[in-house]
Protein backbone atom coordinates (compact mmCIF):
# COMPACT_ATOMS: atom_id res chain seq x y z
CA UNK A 1 0.00 0.00 0.00
CA UNK A 2 2.80 2.47 0.90
CA UNK A 3 4.55 1.89 -2.42
CA UNK A 4 1.29 2.69 -4.19
CA UNK A 5 1.11 6.13 -2.54
CA UNK A 6 4.57 7.03 -3.77
CA UNK A 7 4.05 5.70 -7.27
CA UNK A 8 4.95 8.51 -9.72
CA UNK A 9 1.64 8.15 -11.55
CA UNK A 10 -0.35 8.62 -8.34
CA UNK A 11 1.74 11.66 -7.42
CA UNK A 12 1.23 13.17 -10.88
CA UNK A 13 -2.52 12.55 -10.70
CA UNK A 14 -2.72 14.12 -7.23
CA UNK A 15 -0.81 17.20 -8.43
CA UNK A 16 -3.09 17.62 -11.44
CA UNK A 17 -6.19 17.40 -9.23
CA UNK A 18 -4.79 20.03 -6.84
CA UNK A 19 -3.79 22.37 -9.68
CA UNK A 20 -7.24 22.04 -11.28
CA UNK A 21 -8.97 22.80 -7.98
CA UNK A 22 -6.81 25.90 -7.40
CA UNK A 23 -7.42 27.14 -10.94
CA UNK A 24 -11.19 26.71 -10.59
CA UNK A 25 -11.11 28.55 -7.26
CA UNK A 26 -9.09 31.44 -8.71
CA UNK A 27 -11.51 31.83 -11.62
CA UNK A 28 -14.60 31.62 -9.39
CA UNK A 29 -13.20 34.21 -6.95
CA UNK A 30 -13.16 36.86 -9.72
CA UNK A 31 -16.56 38.47 -10.10
CA UNK A 32 -18.02 38.18 -13.59
CA UNK A 33 -17.76 40.85 -16.26
CA UNK A 34 -21.04 42.66 -16.99
CA UNK A 35 -21.62 44.08 -20.46
CA UNK A 36 -21.78 47.88 -20.28
CA UNK A 37 -21.82 49.12 -23.87
CA UNK A 38 -20.28 49.12 -27.31
CA UNK A 39 -17.95 51.36 -29.26
CA UNK A 40 -17.20 51.24 -32.98
CA UNK A 41 -14.11 49.12 -32.35
CA UNK A 42 -14.89 47.25 -29.11
CA UNK A 43 -17.38 45.83 -26.64
CA UNK A 44 -17.08 47.24 -23.11
CA UNK A 45 -17.56 45.33 -19.85
CA UNK A 46 -17.27 46.33 -16.18
CA UNK A 47 -16.62 44.31 -13.05
CA UNK A 48 -19.48 45.71 -10.95
CA UNK A 49 -18.71 43.71 -7.80
CA UNK A 50 -15.30 45.34 -7.44
CA UNK A 51 -16.28 49.01 -7.81
CA UNK A 52 -14.74 51.12 -5.03
CA UNK A 53 -16.04 54.53 -3.94
CA UNK A 54 -13.96 56.93 -1.84
CA UNK A 55 -15.54 60.37 -1.48
CA UNK A 56 -15.99 61.85 -4.96
CA UNK A 57 -13.73 59.22 -6.55
CA UNK A 58 -14.67 55.91 -8.08
CA UNK A 59 -12.41 53.02 -9.14
CA UNK A 60 -13.77 50.69 -11.81
CA UNK A 61 -12.17 47.77 -13.69
CA UNK A 62 -13.14 48.00 -17.38
CA UNK A 63 -12.57 45.33 -20.03
CA UNK A 64 -12.42 46.22 -23.72
CA UNK A 65 -12.87 43.40 -26.25
CA UNK A 66 -11.50 44.78 -29.51
CA UNK A 67 -13.01 43.70 -32.84
CA UNK A 68 -9.52 43.84 -34.40
CA UNK A 69 -6.14 43.29 -32.76
CA UNK A 70 -4.33 46.40 -31.50
CA UNK A 71 -0.63 47.03 -31.03
CA UNK A 72 0.99 47.91 -27.71
CA UNK A 73 3.75 50.55 -27.41
CA UNK A 74 6.20 47.60 -27.48
CA UNK A 75 4.68 46.33 -30.79
CA UNK A 76 2.86 43.36 -29.27
CA UNK A 77 -0.62 42.49 -30.56
CA UNK A 78 -3.52 42.24 -28.12
CA UNK A 79 -7.26 41.51 -28.54
CA UNK A 80 -8.55 42.75 -25.18
CA UNK A 81 -7.49 45.16 -22.46
CA UNK A 82 -8.32 45.34 -18.78
CA UNK A 83 -7.92 48.79 -17.25
CA UNK A 84 -8.44 50.12 -13.74
CA UNK A 85 -9.84 53.63 -14.08
CA UNK A 86 -10.20 56.22 -11.38
CA UNK A 87 -13.05 58.65 -11.98
CA UNK A 88 -13.53 62.07 -10.41
CA UNK A 89 -17.31 62.17 -10.06
CA UNK A 90 -17.33 65.89 -9.28
CA UNK A 91 -15.15 67.16 -12.15
CA UNK A 92 -15.99 64.45 -14.75
CA UNK A 93 -12.39 63.30 -15.27
CA UNK A 94 -10.69 59.93 -15.48
CA UNK A 95 -7.22 58.55 -14.96
CA UNK A 96 -5.79 55.11 -15.79
CA UNK A 97 -4.31 53.47 -12.70
CA UNK A 98 -3.46 50.11 -14.26
CA UNK A 99 -3.79 48.67 -17.75
CA UNK A 100 -2.95 45.33 -19.38
CA UNK A 101 -3.56 43.97 -22.85
CA UNK A 102 -4.26 40.30 -23.44
CA UNK A 103 -3.62 38.21 -26.53
CA UNK A 104 -7.14 36.75 -26.44
CA UNK A 105 -10.67 38.12 -25.90
CA UNK A 106 -12.13 38.65 -22.41
CA UNK A 107 -8.75 39.18 -20.74
CA UNK A 108 -7.45 35.72 -21.57
CA UNK A 109 -4.02 34.76 -22.83
CA UNK A 110 -0.62 36.30 -22.23
CA UNK A 111 -0.65 39.66 -20.41
CA UNK A 112 0.98 42.72 -22.01
CA UNK A 113 1.76 45.84 -19.94
CA UNK A 114 0.00 48.94 -21.36
CA UNK A 115 0.30 51.38 -18.46
CA UNK A 116 1.97 54.66 -19.26
CA UNK A 117 4.13 56.41 -16.67
CA UNK A 118 2.33 59.17 -14.76
CA UNK A 119 -0.98 58.88 -16.61
CA UNK A 120 -2.76 62.26 -16.79
CA UNK A 121 -6.28 63.11 -15.68
CA UNK A 122 -8.46 63.43 -18.78
CA UNK A 123 -11.60 65.54 -19.14
CA UNK A 124 -14.37 63.23 -20.30
CA UNK A 125 -16.26 64.31 -23.41
CA UNK A 126 -20.06 64.08 -23.42
CA UNK A 127 -21.46 60.74 -24.57
CA UNK A 128 -18.14 58.90 -23.98
CA UNK A 129 -17.95 55.52 -22.24
CA UNK A 130 -16.19 57.25 -19.33
CA UNK A 131 -19.00 59.80 -18.96
CA UNK A 132 -21.58 56.99 -19.13
CA UNK A 133 -19.68 55.13 -16.38
CA UNK A 134 -19.79 58.27 -14.20
CA UNK A 135 -23.51 58.69 -14.89
CA UNK A 136 -24.20 55.04 -14.09
CA UNK A 137 -22.08 54.59 -10.97
CA UNK A 138 -21.24 57.95 -9.36
CA UNK A 139 -24.78 58.90 -8.38
CA UNK A 140 -25.31 55.90 -6.16
CA UNK A 141 -22.26 53.75 -5.35
CA UNK A 142 -24.36 50.73 -4.33
CA UNK A 143 -26.62 50.72 -7.36
CA UNK A 144 -25.87 49.05 -10.64
CA UNK A 145 -27.54 50.32 -13.83
CA UNK A 146 -29.52 47.08 -14.01
CA UNK A 147 -31.19 47.85 -10.64
CA UNK A 148 -32.50 51.27 -11.63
Amino acid sequence: MLTRLFNPLYCLLACLVLIGAQSAHAQSSNPPWVEFGQLNNSDVYVRENSIERVGDYLKIWVLYNYHNARMSPSDEAYRSAITLFQFDCQDNKSQKLNSYGHEEAMGKGRQIDLLEKNPPWIDLPPNSIGMHLIEAYCLSPNTSPRNR
